[in-house]
């Protein structure tokens, strides 16, 4: 019985993990959403050109569609590591009571694991095989592009990324560690106001 209970709190606990992780890794994403924005600004590309390159790697080829499907899944990605992390972390007490820098260094480390196991592999599968045909429908909406400038930006993104997904990181850890003691102030003022 005491183990039943035991098991039951544990996916609870899981559970609200889940929950802390995907909203933390939801509003790091959209904040790394609106850094890439304000990047291809700066390099002069039109905004939204990082999400369609990743929409017309995908099969699709309507500019602007690719677009809203490459920030769609973007953000659908971002909120599914930040559960996957979140019912991770939250379970592991070691990394529960890091202080605040140890915390953040531990997000970083999980930003750049997720650029090597998740962005590297999928920027090698999907996006430089399809670099032509990214050039082609990109030239439609701005500036004329040869695919060797295209493989050089390409490049240059996943590298950049790098920083990214570091940022993504520290923005996760900080927003997972703030709602966990939010959870934990609350819970500690249950048990006070019941007297345990």
């Amino acid at each position: 019985m005491e183990n039943e209970k035991r098991k039951e709190k544990t996916n609870i606990l899981t559970y609200k993990g889940a929950v802390y992780g995907a909203f933390a890794g939801f509003i790091a994403t959209w904040s790394i959403s609106t850094v890439i924005a304000a990047s291809e600004v700066v390099l002069g590309l039109q905004i939204s050109t990082f999400y369609s390159i990743m929409g017309i790697s995908l099969g699709l080829n309507n500019v602007i569609t690719a677009a809203y499907m490459g920030f769609g899944l973007h953000l659908l990605t971002g909120t599914i590591i930040g559960a996957v992390l979140g019912a991770i972390g939250i379970r592991w007490k070691k990394i529960r009571m890091l202080n605040p820098l140890e915390n953040t260094l531990t997000g970083m480390g999980a930003g750049i694991v997720i650029w090597l196991v998740l962005f590297l592999p999928l920027t090698s599968l999907f996006i430089q095989p399809s670099i032509q045909r990214i050039v082609n429908l990109e030239s439609e909406l701005q500036y004329p592009l040869l695919s060797e400038d295209m493989n050089q930006l390409i490049q240059k993104i996943a590298l950049g990324a790098i920083a990214f997904h570091l940022v993504w990181g520290a923005i996760f850890s900080y927003i997972m560690r703030s709602l966990v003691r939010i959870r934990e102030f609350k819970m500690r003022g249950q048990q006070a106001g019941l007297g345990i």
